[in-house]
């Protein structure tokens, strides 16, 4: 499937909102500004966003579409956002916090149990989540 991914418009904020919201995703201080959107067809079908923590980046609130996964939507969205990150400041560390530990793994993420930013801890920890579903990982800098 070809899929374009561009920074999010303004008109893309609804439908970013409401599948955050149905998906149980982090929608902590969200702004259309942040996020990116996959489209097919210039229909949106995935999305996410890179936070710049200053000593890290986070990849957050990252979504496909229901009838669009299993189609590598979600690894070309985390792919893009991981060499957005890394075209910023390649120096930075790049984390994400996940209840889908499976696919981060599979996308070069390894999960970290200690040592990681107070931040991230809270996150997990205040999710809408079961705590003990949630992964901090740490991306080890290659796509499989």
């Amino acid at each position: 499937m070809d899929i374009e991914i561009s920074k999010a418009r303004k008109e893309d904020f609804p439908y970013i909102q409401e599948k955050i919201k149905k998906y149980l995703l982090d929608s902590t201080d969200i702004h259309w500004r942040q996020f990116f959107v996959g489209r097919i067809k210039d229909k949106p079908v995935s999305f996410g966003r890179i936070i710049d923590r200053g000593e890290f980046f986070e990849i957050a609130s990252l979504g496909v579409d229901y009838y669009y996964r299993k189609n590598r939507i979600g690894k070309k969205m985390l792919s893009f956002l991981l060499e957005e990150a890394q075209r910023i400041d390649k120096a930075k560390p790049i984390y994400a916090v996940t209840h889908v530990k499976d696919f981060a793994v599979s996308c070069g993420f390894v999960q970290v149990k200690d040592n990681y930013p107070e931040i991230l801890d809270y996150k997990r920890k205040h999710c809408k989540l079961d705590e003990s579903k949630i992964s901090v990982m740490k991306w080890k800098g290659s796509l499989r």
